[in-house]
């Protein structure tokens, strides 16, 4: 990888803490350079010898922060001798400084308005900038934490439900009066909400999880980055202003200063930055996600109450997630248009960097804080749309608010002879029909790939796997009608009496059978396999029976071909890469199992990887 291409963000993950001392040092450091040329200007009046001094006590001063300022406080590889381009400069201009020494006569007054002056305007845009980054990262760390007890506190919640259901249990068990049972119904309604909350919660938590982790953490360090780089540019600027005075002072050491130029060119702002990097790389994991614990009374397993009246506090969070999805999903966009418009006249002005560089950044940094804020709302709304519809399956999730009655002056009801008709509102009607709620059709496709920044999970559940057991075929009894989508594919109607030709033994979620169309496959969790009657089965066995999967479509996996489409242009850096431009339909060879941010990919008859971040599934 070139210096040019070079990212904090993506090369070091997590390392937030480590950069921002980076920064500072860079930042505090043009205080050691701001004081050399003001020092130097009242030197240059009082002859050269006091130059000469000046310049061994920066040397020193210099050896004691030549690590941190190269390689960090905390460098996973220490640096030796070596030092980054800056220091490499810095050391050759206090060389040349000394050499010229006995040439150098009146110029403290060009020092200080040219060149101290410009040096403690760019330390305090610097600072102001580093200020307007840390606030970003701590509205980050609290919403991280934020998430973190929510989970905490659901799970709490929960298990708080779960022992007073526990004890209506065992209430109603020794007692035949109604109330107790009347009681019990209602305490595991109310279990099967917290329940619903605290998985909701959990799904949350690790969406918001990787988008700290892969998109929010490494935007505001590679804006450090960026702030470094323009640090040193300006740097740059302002050293060759000094060897330009110097060198109009006297025709006589405009060799040396020449050379001090030279050195300054050479000081390319991505070397110090390829330096840092390599000296604190290291083998960062991935915190692990979160996952539903059971309570030690009550259900053990982590899939949504799908049941009423269970089904229709659901259908109200999904109605309220969909409205606010769609409304997020736009500002997102029209945010995130702004942010790329803003970066593009950023770069441009970076071509004749100037003292006013800081302008842009903050201009961006602002529009990005707000695209974070309103970003983490569109995940949750997400998150919640995708969760419940998941594990609601075919269920209608229309969602139809209750029109309340009204009350006569005694308190009771008026009830009507005849029975409403009551229609859902356009508004219930459009979110319903949202392309994102069209999960059953897509093969359960993650609405994850409709992010704005495409984050993934590539997390799918596993096949619940029985083989029967005894001599011959296993039969099985289609649960729901089922229409062949391919040629390898069956129809089956409810109800259709089924042989089992090939069992789904390597939970791919569909198994091969023989039915009133023929053989081909069907989903497994569409059919109920009965294991066949054994020829000397021992007293008391009955056939087993497999458990039912959810009730949504599973993937195929190698059954068909599973295609990628390109969001963002890429140009390959290896022979193992692959180009692509945005727009471009990709088959999919090798999916980012190991998150290592790379997927592998078929194009044109060229195999190669590419960011998984720049496509999505479709």
């Amino acid at each position: 990888m070139s210096a040019e291409d070079l990212s904090i963000g993506n090369e070091l993950r997590d390392s937030y803490k480590i950069t921002s001392k980076w920064i500072a040092n860079g930042t505090n450091w043009l205080s050691d350079i701001d004081e050399f040329y003001r020092e130097r200007s009242n030197i240059e009046r009082e002859y050269a010898t006091k130059l000469t001094l000046l310049c061994k006590k920066h040397f020193d001063k210099k050896s004691k922060i030549s690590a941190s300022l190269s390689v960090g406080d905390e460098p996973q590889i220490t640096p030796g001798s070596l030092e980054c381009a800056s220091l490499v400069l810095w050391s050759d201009l206090l060389t040349q400084t000394e050499a010229i020494a006995n040439e150098r006569m009146n110029l403290g007054g060009e020092f200080s308005t040219k060149i101290c002056n410009n040096l403690v305007g760019l330390k305090a845009k610097c600072e102001r900038i580093s200020r307007q980054v840390e606030q970003i990262n701590e509205y980050l760390t609290q919403e991280k934490k934020n998430v973190e007890d929510e989970v905490l506190k659901a799970k709490k919640h929960y298990d708080t439900l779960c022992q007073a259901t526990e004890t209506a249990r065992e209430k109603t068990e020794r007692s035949e009066s109604g109330k107790y049972q009347e009681r019990l119904d209602k305490k595991t309604v109310e279990m099967n909400i917290g329940k619903n909350e605290y998985l909701i919660k959990l799904n949350v938590a690790n969406r918001l999880k990787d988008k700290y982790y892969y998109q929010d953490v490494p935007e505001i360090l590679d804006y450090f980055q960026e702030l470094n780089e323009n640090r040193v540019g300006i740097l740059n600027k302002l050293l060759k202003n000094a060897s330009i005075i110097e060198r109009n002072s006297n025709d006589k050491i405009k060799e040396k200063l020449h050379s001090i130029d030279e050195t300054i060119d050479q000081n390319n702002p991505k070397l110090d930055v390829a330096m840092f990097i390599k000296h604190n790389s290291l083998d960062w994991k991935e915190p692990p996600d979160f996952y539903f614990i059971p309570s030690s009374i009550w259900h053990d397993d982590e899939s949504l109450v799908t049941k009423e009246p269970e089904l229709t506090v659901l259908k109200k969070r999904l109605n309220v997630a969909s409205g606010e999805y769609a409304t997020y999903e736009q500002s997102c966009l029209d945010i995130k248009q702004k942010l790329e418009e803003s970066t593009a006249a950023r770069k441009e002005a970076e071509k004749n960097l100037t003292l006013k560089f800081d302008g842009g950044l903050q201009a961006s940094l602002s529009i990005l804080q707000k695209f974070m804020k309103e970003d983490t709302i569109r995940v949750r709304n997400e998150v919640e749309i995708e969760v419940i519809q998941n594990f609601a399956g075919d269920k209608d999730l229309t969602y139809i608010a209750p029109i309340e009655r009204k009350k006569s002056k005694f308190g009771f009801l008026k009830r009507k002879s005849t029975k409403e008709s009551i229609t859902p509102s356009s508004d219930v009607a459009s979110s319903d029909s949202h392309s994102l709620h069209t999960v059953k059709t897509n093969n359960t496709a993650s609405l994850a790939h409709t992010g704005i920044f495409n984050l993934r999970r590539n997390k799918t559940s596993s096949s619940t796997k029985t083989s029967g057991s005894g001599s011959g075929k296993p039969t099985a009894k289609a649960l729901y009608a089922y229409a062949a989508g391919g040629n390898d594919e069956t129809s089956i109607s409810a109800g259709d009496e089924l042989t089992v030709v090939e069992e789904d033994t390597n939970g791919s979620g569909w198994t091969m059978v023989n039915g009133p169309n023929g053989p081909g496959l069907v989903p497994t969790a569409y059919i109920q396999i009965s294991a066949p009657v054994p020829h000397t089965p021992p007293s008391g066995d009955t056939p087993a029976q497999k458990k039912k999967g959810p009730m949504v479509m599973p993937r195929r996996g190698a059954k068909k071909i599973q295609y990628v489409e390109a969001l963002y242009d890429y140009t390959a850096d290896g022979d193992d890469e692959l180009s692509i431009r945005a727009g471009d339909r990709i088959v999919l060879v090798q999916d980012d199992t190991d998150g290592s941010g790379w997927t592998e990919g078929e194009l044109n008859g060229a195999k190669g990887l590419f960011p998984t971040s720049y496509v999505r599934k479709v």
